[in-house]
């Protein structure tokens, strides 16, 4: 399989994270043994990589508490959300058997 730059700089990330197929991991290899401007965008993107898990975190606003907050309320009002959409539905599903036996 012959790939193009912009098919191999699409597939460095799932080359990176070691979920390629063995063809497709072998076209990327062929590809950048033969092309310096991907070798150099992998090196590039390997740099970025590194750095962004080297680099420290900053605690999120409000610290780690409010961060769980929050996650508590979103996932609260999502629950709420579901459960209205399920009641909906079991009320719509109840009226067409209703309206249909009449």
């Amino acid at each position: 399989m012959n790939i193009n730059c912009e098919m191999a700089r699409d597939l460095l990330p799932l080359y990176k994270d070691g979920c390629l197929s063995e063809s497709s991991e072998e076209a990327l290899r062929g590809h950048l043994r033969t092309c310096p401007e991907c070798r150099r965008y992998l090196c590039e993107y390997k740099e970025i990589w590194r750095a962004e898990r080297t680099e420290p975190r900053e605690a999120p606003e409000g610290g780690y508490p409010a961060l769980a907050k929050r996650l508590r309320r979103h996932r609260a009002l999502t629950e709420l959300g579901v459960g209205a959409v399920i009641a909906a539905l079991g009320a719509y599903a109840f009226f067409r058997t209703v309206r249909k036996s009449i």
